[in-house]
């Protein structure tokens, strides 16, 4: 088994890896701490670690007596294909012990496996996370299966209602964002933690029948939608294709899985 190990890297780098290797392609602004994976002196993968769009929400909703100073959340993680099927596990497990010796006021590392791209977890699985159940979430694609943030059509256009999305040629998608959770903490400090939760976390994981989505519109196109506006739709750059990676469900059915 050919050895791991993890050092600190510039974010530019990290960036740059992830824009070749990710499917997201971009990453999130919110990273403090950017790790890469070596295999002698070749970069083989990153991680990035920092927050979400709502840090503080997201660990207060998890676990009330923890601040943004206790976690870190897993923003983004990739290595080369050409890396074996435990790759990622491994990584995972070194960039631990790294925040452990290096930041060990973090307690908490958390993150979420993305359903809606077909993908439930088995990274954090292999890794023996604790699973928290899912969300109901949402982006936009664009006919050129571009995936766009609801935040993004808010900051740029100020509304994202129905009649104005379809106009600029924006379809809806709905699926299922998965929590995990991994805890750096001693044993009592763990127990406390799982009994103030809002969640109930465990290990019956979610699998790939788990992960659906659907249309807003049940797959169907509606012909003559186009701008009334006189000026040019606005343009988006979005965080890399949506392939269909999860299976489709119609919004009418109930798709298979678990509910947090």
């Amino acid at each position: 088994m050919n050895a791991y190990h993890v050092q600190p890297i510039p974010r530019s780098l990290m960036a740059s890896f992830v824009a070749a290797h990710h499917y997201a392609v971009r990453v999130p602004p919110h990273c403090l701490l950017s790790l890469g994976c070596f295999k002698g002196g070749d970069l083989v993968g990153v991680a990035s670690w920092g927050f979400g769009v709502r840090p503080r929400h997201t660990i207060q909703r998890l676990f009330p007596s923890l601040t943004t100073a206790d976690y870190y959340e897993l923003n983004r993680l990739c290595m080369l294909d050409s890396e074996p099927r435990n790759g990622e596990s491994r990584f995972l497990r070194l960039c631990r012990e790294y925040i452990r010796g290096h930041d060990p006021r973090r307690v908490v590392l958390f993150t979420w496996a993305d359903g809606m791209r077909g993908k439930p977890g088995y990274v954090y699985q292999a890794d023996n996370w604790l699973y928290g159940g899912f969300i109901r979430t949402e982006f936009y694609v664009t006919a050129e299966n571009e995936v766009v943030h609801p935040r993004q059509v808010i900051t740029r256009c100020g509304r994202r209602d129905r009649a104005f999305t379809r106009s600029v040629g924006l379809r809806r998608v709905r699926g299922r964002q998965f929590r995990y959770v991994h805890f750096l903490c001693g044993h009592a400090t763990r127990k406390r933690l799982l009994r103030e939760s809002s969640v109930r976390w465990g290990r019956a994981y979610p699998k790939m029948a788990d992960c659906a989505w659907a249309f807003e519109d049940g797959g169907q196109l509606r012909a003559g939608e186009g701008s009334r506006e006189s000026r040019k739709p606005p343009r988006f750059q979005g965080s890399g294709q949506f392939r269909d990676a999860a299976p489709l469900f119609a919004l009418t059915g109930e798709a298979p899985g678990r509910v947090a």
